[in-house]
């Protein structure tokens, strides 16, 4: 409840609490009316960016600030990549970034060595 409040101070502070849980950080990544100030946070923890569902709850959040977003597309498995890029809800420049790592992916390898 206290991370919806208006006041930044005191989200942020919720945030800094020692025994907030991996599934609350998860389940306020997930919210929509939180501040991207909250967000950012979220994001920028590597304690909490461990969790992969935290971090897919960041990316398919649209209000987490997009610079924050960007570094966590790598991470992501294709058929999450692929829920991204079909998403409307997402930012487009991270739609791009899903699509374009998707497709990078899932390209056919050729098995041809050139020889010398």
């Amino acid at each position: 409840i206290l991370v919806r409040d208006t006041n930044k101070v005191v989200a942020l502070a919720v945030l800094k609490n020692g025994r907030i849980t991996e599934q609350e950080v998860e389940s306020i990544a997930k919210m929509r009316n939180v501040t991207e100030e909250v967000l950012r946070m979220v994001g920028n923890s590597r304690e909490w960016t461990k969790n992969y569902p935290v971090v897919l709850a960041l990316i398919t959040n649209p209000r987490t600030p997009q610079g924050v977003t960007t570094n966590f597309i790598s991470r992501l498995t294709n058929r999450d990549l692929k829920a991204v890029y079909m998403s409307r809800d997402i930012p487009e420049l991270i739609r791009r970034m899903a699509r374009r790592t998707h497709d990078i992916r899932t390209q056919p390898q050729s098995g041809k060595l050139r020889k010398k």
